[in-house]
Parts: C-alpha cells; structure tokens; sequence
C-alpha cells in the first residue's frame, strides 16, 4: 500500500512517539525504565539510596574489577548518573569483552554454579543499556550470554542453571521458553527448603552460605527480581519466608553463628551474610529480609548488628542491590534497613525443626535446637534424624559432623573422619541409634508436639524411619528463672524390633578432650583450645563448659576420637562419647542433663536418682532443688514426697515448697499441706506454674481430648486460652474438666 504525505508524517509521528514511550515489554526487558525516575528521586531523598549511587559511581570509575562490581556498578550508575552514561556503558562492554567472552563453563561447582552470578550481572546490564549499542554487538554479547547460560550444569545444583536459562529467555522474549524454565527454576528452589515451614534440608551451614553469598546471586537474588517482573507468589511463598525466619533465627545460635546440621563445613567461613571491608554489604539478603515477613527481618538485623558486628552497614552499589531495595515506581514500597530493629528470635516449633532459646535478648543466650526432616531430603542431607545441636554462652556447644566436600575424607594428627562417616554415618552426630546400626533413612517424623514461652519449654521429635524400633526424643529446657541458671534435659525412650539390640546414644561436645569426672556417669567439656591442637574456632572469653550427666545408668561408656573438619584453619581432633544402654523387654527410657556454664554461670550440683521403674536427676542449685526423670509411664511411682504416672517429670522446689511441675504422662500428686498436681484419663503433656501465694496456677498443656482432674488450693474455675472451661466435677481443692484436642495455655483460678 502506497502511502500518502499525511501518511507519511502520522507514521513518523508515532514512531517518534513510541521512541519517547517506556521500553517495557520490548524484546523481553527485564528492568522497567519508567522505574528510573523513582529511583533518582530515591537517591536524592534517602542516604541510603544515595549511598548505593555514590558507591556505583565510585566502583564504575575504578575501572575493570570483580565482573559483578563492573557490570553492576556500571548498570546502576548509566541509570542514577545519565549524564555520564557513554562511560558507563564502555565499563560494560569491556568486561563482555574481557570476561564474558572468554568465560568456560565446566561441571564442577566452581566451574558452573559459582560462574553463574558473573552471567547474572551481565545479563542485567546488557538489558539496561541494549538499546545504547550497535546491532552486530548486540547480537554478539546475547551470543555469549545465551551459550554460556545454556551450559550452566542442571540436574545437580539446579537453581543456578535454570535461573539463567529463564532469565535470558525473558530477556529475549521467548514466554513459552520463559514458563518451561520458570516451571524447572521453582522445582529446583523447592527443594532447599521445607514446603511448610522453611526449614533447610540441606544444612544449616549449606542455606546460609546459599542463600547469602554473592557467588550465587542467580539463586538467592532471582526470586526478588521474579517479584520486580511482576510474578508475586516468592515473597508470600510459606517455604520461603519460613527459610528467611529459620535462616537468620533459628539455622544460627545468638552469636550469629551456624549450628552445624548436613552440609555445615564450618562456623567461620558459612556466615548468614556477605561483607567486605567491615561494613560493606555485597549481598542483599540479610537487609532485604523485610521483602519476607518482619519477624525475618528483625532476626536478620540481629544478626547484622550482633554477629557481623555491623550496626551501620553500606549496601553495594549494585543494580541489583538497588533495584531489591527500591522495588517499583507502581509499588511505591522502598525498603531501608535499621540495626536498632534488631530482635533475637524466640523459641519455636517448627515441622522439621525444633529450637528452645533462653528468653532474653543476649549473645550469650543458650540455645538448643532438633531437626527431624518429614521428607524434601537431598545429596547435603547428612543421617541426623533426631540430632541435637546446642550453643551457649558465646561458643558452640555440640556440634554434628558437618561437611568438607563431596568424597573428602579429614586426617588431623593421624585421626581419620571418612566421608563416609561424616556424610553417612549416624554415629557422627548428636543423636540415638539401636544395636550399633546406622540410620538407614535421613528422614523422621518430625516434631510431633511441644510448647514454648513458659519457664520450662518442651518437644518431642519422632523417628521409626531411620532405626529398627522407634525413637521418641523429648526435650525439656529449664529456662534461666527463680535466680538459677538454664539447662536441658533430654529423655529418649525407645522400642527396638530385635531382643538382641542395645541402644546408643551419641554426644559431640565442641571440644577436644572429653573429661571423666565420674565412669558412666558425669563427664565435663572445656570450650578451649587445646594445646597443640588449632580448634575449635571461638567467639568468646567466657572460658564456656559443658557437662554432661547420665542420669540413666549406662552399661558402658566408650569414648572415641574422630577429625572435626573446618576449611578454615580450626581443624582438630576430638573426643566423642558413645554410651550403650541395655534394654527390658526390648524398651529403654534414658535421661541426661546438658549444663552449660561458664566464669558466670556456675553448674549446678548433679546427683543420679535411680529408684523402682524410673530413672533421673537431682539438679541442686542454692535453695533451688530440680529433680528430672523419666520412665515407662506405665506405673505409678513415688520419689520422696511427689508420686506420679508419666515417661517424664520435672519439678523444681524452693526451699522444700513447690515451684512448677512439668509431666508427659497422666498424674502428678506433690503432697503439701493441700495437694497438689493433676490426674488425667489419658496421657497429656503439661507444665504448671505456681503463684507465690499458692493460689491459682498457669502454664501450657497439650491433649489428645481426655478428662482431667486437677488440685490445687481453694480451685473454683479453669481457663483455656482465657475462656472458661464447663466443670464436670468439683469438690474443695479439686476440679474435673474436659480437655479438648490441641495445645492450650491454662490457668487455675
């Protein structure tokens, strides 16, 4: 069709029109340029933005560097500084000539998935300045993004791979190529966290590292730039936020450090953040966590201000790190971050992991944590179902084997830790195991109950997977309270499928030497280097101590040595305790008390309690009496002046009067000089707290729906949850009420 003049010039017309219209959606771009304004604004109006600008503008002027610094430096400064864009734009291609065009992509880790943040930054400058170059070097640039993206190994560390596949795909406008690795790139990311409720399978060493590295930003950084194109469904996604929660509260003890789970090579260099030069942020994760739920947030600064020793950070000038933190003009919704709104993360429950912290914000918080995985393993899952991990004080505790690598057998003074051992083997963690037998399973299942906020918090992990019979582990944390210090108490009580099995559970103090205080019975860790040896690695002054009490008396205790692994440079050798307990009838109910302490925090004094069907612990501190035990919960048994039915009861007296009870089991009779406790038709888990004056009660109970009478002095009325419960029975001092199915906190008025 010919055109006429007046064609012509309304041709022109909009051509010219649409050459001043906002580039988004041409060709599959990536970065919106109708944001460019709003973020100028931001780095005129905010210090922060303004500190990102100048730190672009500086880093892209220093010439070639780290290809993520140059091409994102560059990226971000064409777009905040446009005057001086032709400059920026060079930088850019320098490094695609420079870097990107000679860039092999291999099969190994270093060589694949470490590669891929170095394609991801280019990629994300080549889609800001696309439109500035000439079409044969345009054309040239996509060539060597698209080959090497497109070699990036999948099938083994999928994210990285399939991330860039789908970006580039965006970027080029291929949408049915874009959905077909968008499908792959959201399987692949599910499988480092658990779909309910975040927790990593793959160690917590292992998710911080990950998700927190600069080195792999096309796996860490993707979803947020998935929420800039407008696919909303990673920041409201429940594995994801619960991972943001568990990586920055629970993955770490107070002091920021890693609890060592799976893949965990080590405490010093597998950190829950990415900094240079003391303050310098490279990775934005840790201040970007507020994108998830506040409560990540909080937990991230926490350990920015309290680990990394940051209160006043400076985010890189990445555009990367921009455009997370400014979002969308349409949004509107930039995000700062802010030390002072720093908070310790609580204790808490989780599906597939369990965490009891001492409640006060405090680097020198104890705090141990269960993981007990449902399902959603992978090749980083080590055998630890049912492990234990513990902090305290400052200083790492109790430590699982951790990881140095695939096939990476650890010889440290002649102390050989296999591969096997450490990747495979049961017996390198904290955890219980029947007639020697490793676990044949990495999974459990799971947490099966327990409550938290109360003076004495509980729960109970679950394993008939991994074992030949079944492993129940309870958990019991008395918390710092009534002017005594904190410790745990752990109960396991097993069922083995052989007569002929034993059972053997398995400590890892964080120390070399194992001391004997007493054969079979109390053994004490010093938090120490020890002469001639280079770890463990420590964060504290405290002189911290562990001792450990077998309150169940063991048929022997064996201690062994193994190479406790850091790339690092902490490497040593150390003692570990494998305790063998005999069964009857094929049933074994054991107690030990974990006691931290420190020049602060004096142990309390440990005595055994062995009496009828039931085992345990006095734990005497000043005027404070603890007594800890544990059986089948078969039988009704009395110690001294409290009698009780349940596999595990812990009650504190002061100066002979009662303070709290706590029981998994159906009755509790303490005999003052009006009763005391509680009778149930089923078996509940319940925590009460007595009033100073004796009168009314509080606390948490878990039930299956039973019946239960409790005692207590001049009781009228019970209340769950603040409601009021109907009244079966009442006569003075007692009252019968039903309790439904659920967790509750209860009060006795």
């Amino acid at each position: 069709m010919k055109l006429t003049n007046v064609q012509s010039k309304l041709v022109l017309v909009f051509l010219f029109c649409l050459a001043l219209l906002p580039l988004r959606g041409f060709s599959g771009n990536i970065i919106d340029t109708t944001d460019y304004s709003y973020w100028r604004k931001l780095a005129k109006t905010s210090k922060m933005f303004s500190a990102m600008k100048v730190s672009a503008i500086t880093i892209a002027n220093q010439g070639d560097g780290e290809t993520r610094d140059v091409m994102g430096a560059n990226a971000l400064a064409y777009i905040l500084d446009p005057a001086n864009k032709r400059k920026y734009i060079q930088g850019i291609k320098d490094k695609f000539e420079t870097r990107i065009r000679t860039m092999e992509i291999g099969t190994g880790a270093a060589t694949s998935s470490v590669r891929s943040h170095e394609l991801f930054y280019a990629l994300l400058a080549l889609d800001v300045i696309r439109y500035d170059l000439d079409a044969a070097v345009l054309s040239e640039y996509e060539s060597w993004l698209e080959a090497k993206s497109m070699a990036l190994v999948i099938g083994k560390w999928d994210p990285h791979g399939w991330a860039m596949r789908m970006l580039y795909y965006k970027y080029i406008g291929d949408e049915t190529e874009f959905k077909k690795a968008k499908k792959e790139f959201d399987i692949g990311l599910s499988e480092h966290y658990m779909p309910n409720d975040g927790v990593s399978p793959a160690g917590n060493g292992y998710c911080v590292q990950r998700w927190n590295s600069i080195e792999r930003a096309v796996k860490n950084m993707t979803p947020d730039i998935m929420e800039y194109m407008g696919y909303h469904e990673y920041y409201t996604n429940p594995g994801i936020v619960g991972l943001k929660e568990f990586m920055y509260g629970y993955a770490v003890a107070p002091f920021g450090r890693i609890l060592l789970y799976g893949d965990s090579r080590n405490t010093e260099s597998q950190k829950p953040w990415d900094i240079e030069e003391g303050n310098i942020i490279l990775s934005p994760n840790i201040v970007s966590a507020a994108r998830f739920s506040p409560e990540a947030y909080k937990y991230a600064m926490w350990v920015l201000r309290e680990g990394a020793g940051v209160s006043e950070g400076v985010l890189k000038g990445h555009l990367s790190n921009y455009l997370i933190m400014a979002g969308t003009a349409e949004n509107n919704n930039p995000i700062e971050f802010n030390t002072d709104d720093a908070v310790m993360a609580p204790s808490r429950l989780f599906e597939n992991y369990a965490a009891l912290i001492t409640d006060t914000q405090s680097t020198d918080a104890l705090y141990m944590s269960m993981q007990n995985l449902k399902g959603n393993t992978e090749y980083h899952t080590n055998y630890e179902t049912n492990a234990l991990a513990l902090a305290g004080y400052g200083e790492i505790l109790l430590r699982n084997a951790g990881y140095d690598g695939p096939n990476n057998d650890v010889t440290i003074d002649g102390v050989t830790a296999t591969f096997d051992f450490i990747h495979s083997n049961s017996e390198s963690a904290n955890t219980l195991m029947i007639g020697g037998k490793r676990h044949t399973s990495k999974v459990g299942n799971g947490i099966v109950e327990g409550f938290v906020g109360q003076n004495i918090e509980y729960f109970r992990g679950s394993s008939s997977e991994a074992i030949s019979g079944t492993h129940l582990r309870d958990v019991v944390f008395v918390q710092p309270s009534n002017g005594v210090n904190g410790y745990y108490v752990v109960m396991d009580h097993v069922t083995t499928d052989t007569v002929e099995d034993n059972v053997n559970v398995v400590w890892h103090p964080n120390a070399a030497t194992l001391n004997t205080i007493q054969n079979t019975t109390e053994y004490f860790s010093e938090i120490k280097i020890e002469k001639g040896n280079t770890g463990p690695r420590l964060y504290s002054d405290n002189n911290v101590t562990l001792t450990t009490f077998l309150g169940t008396t063991p048929a022997s205790v064996e201690l062994k040595k193994t190479a406790n692994q850091d790339r690092s440079g902490f490497a040593f050798v150390s003692d570990y305790m494998y305790a063998n307990y005999n069964t009857n009838n094929q049933q074994a109910d054991i107690l030990t008390v974990l006691f931290p302490g420190d020049k602060t925090h004096k142990t309390g004094d440990l005595k055994r309690i062995i009496a009828g069907d039931y085992t345990g612990t006095e734990i005497i501190q000043e005027k404070i009496v603890d007594v800890a035990l544990t059986s089948g919960g078969t039988s009704l048994e009395t110690n001294k002046t409290e009698s009780f039915q349940g596999e595990n009861v812990v009650y504190r007296k002061l100066a002979g009067k009662l303070v709290s009870y706590f029981v998994k089991g159906e009755s509790f009779k303490s005999e003052q000089d009006i009763q005391i406790g509680f009778k149930s038709d089923a078996s509940v888990a319940l925590y009460m707290n007595i009033a100073n004056d004796v009168k009314g009660m509080s606390g948490k109970i878990i039930s299956s729906e039973t019946h239960v009478t409790f005692y207590s002095p001049d009781i009228t009325s019970i209340r769950l949850d603040g409601e009021n419960v109907s009244v079966d029975n009442s006569v003075p001092n007692a009252i019968r009420v039903k309790i439904p199915e659920g967790t509750y906190a209860i009060e006795l008025l």
